[in-house]
């Protein structure tokens, strides 16, 4: 009999706290910042800032966040994929610097327009829509969101 009730016990105690980290892995808080670091020959590479904010009472444990910027849902560039896991405290944030480098000239000519990426080129100032894609795991789960934001130069 005792072994029945400690069984459920535990049960009981393992389902609240797995509620809980699924619970958590939604509640977090994310903002991004992008700019243009450098033009080149081959095209521009964007460096984003990721700030992953934790809100609950709670450590979670992440995959290091995958980035994606896209131009009317054609993608721009992307970051590289890192299989690491960072914990976040308990009511604290983690800020990410992420490089994400570009398509080639060509593509990003076919998906801004010659106009666009001419002035990206030559340093003109510009303010283009963009969006950006933050999809990482939290806690073991999936975590995705997107933004749209103004890149300016």
């Amino acid at each position: 009999m005792f072994k029945w009730i400690a069984g459920g016990l535990a049960a009981f105690f393992s389902i609240r706290y797995l509620s809980r980290l699924q619970k958590a892995g939604k509640n977090i808080t994310s903002r991004i910042k992008v700019r243009i670091h450098k033009i080149n020959l081959t095209g521009f590479e964007l460096s984003a800032e990721v700030k992953l904010q934790n809100p609950n009472p709670i450590a979670l444990d992440l995959q290091h966040p995958y980035v994606k910027v896209l131009f009317k849902s054609k993608i721009l560039g992307t970051s590289s994929i890192e299989n690491t896991i960072i914990e976040i405290p308990e009511h604290s944030e983690k800020t990410f610097n992420v490089k994400i480098q570009s398509a080639g000239w060509l593509t990003l000519i076919q998906v801004l327009g010659v106009q666009i990426s001419e002035d990206i080129r030559l340093g003109n100032p510009i303010q283009l829509p963009i969006q950006t894609q933050i999809i990482t795991r939290v806690n073991g789960l999936p975590y995705e969101k997107t933004d749209t934001i103004l890149l300016q130069l």
